[in-house]
């Protein structure tokens, strides 16, 4: 995190130290950000893909997952006054393992998430203060490791859940890549025409999941 910090700073100075040409149009825009990072996709459905016979540590259900991301995006504004851009994140959350025998439910998993998308966006205000709204097409690379068990229910002979049996505890390690949309709000205020500071939301929707994460954070970007 201190690198990540080191690096929007050096940023930041150069952004400054850049001379301000107001009789150009400047359209490249850079920009970075580090702050929140959430998985939602527990709170939106507690208990999600978890069988109703097994055990949930209710310090995770229905709980959203925190953590942290950083991120970089770089733009360019088309003749038609929309802007395209490319951007890439980096994020991990943190939360209370949930394993079904409540061996470890104080301990913590940390969850990884490599995200890139391309978005358009059409930005609204006017002289210093700007709005902007844009939706693009996202890949989202997810990492989760963990323990497993496994489980198998038995049923009496009127098909009623008398037990549920459980295997040794095996680590594992999850692996997905999934595409789905982005949908970003941005406020910023422009110090010139050269420099920029504001505030980023997003939020991503995963074609096979739904709404999973959601990211706020300050920003600071540099035109050129």
């Amino acid at each position: 995190m201190r690198n990540t910090w080191f690096v929007i700073l050096f940023f930041l100075f150069l952004c400054i130290k850049s001379e301000a040409q107001y009789d150009t149009l400047n359209r490249f825009r850079l920009s970075a950000g580090a702050g929140y990072f959430a998985d939602v996709t527990e709170f939106l459905n507690p208990g999600f893909n978890e069988p109703e016979f097994v055990k949930i540590n209710p310090d995770v259900l229905g709980k959203i997952y925190n953590g942290k991301n950083t991120w970089f995006r770089v733009g360019y504004s088309l003749k038609t006054g929309y802007i395209i851009s490319g951007y890439f994140s980096m994020a991990a959350v943190s939360y209370e393992i949930n394993d079904p025998l409540e061996l470890f439910w104080d301990e913590y998993l940390t969850d990884t998430y490599t995200i890139a998308n391309v978005m358009f966006s059409k930005e609204l205000g006017k002289k210093n203060n700007r709005f902007s709204f844009g939706s693009g097409i996202l890949y989202r690379k997810y990492n989760h490791q963990d323990i497993d068990y496994l489980i198998t229910p038995v049923y009496n002979q009127d098909n009623e859940l008398i037990d549920v049996e459980m295997g040794l505890p095996t680590p594992y390690n999850l692996k997905m890549n999934d595409l789905g949309f982005v949908f970003d709000v941005e406020y910023n205020y422009r110090f010139n025409n050269r420099l920029m500071i504001g505030l980023s939301c997003s939020t991503n929707l995963i074609f096979d999941i739904g709404f999973e994460t959601f990211s706020i954070s300050p920003v600071i970007g540099c035109y050129f």
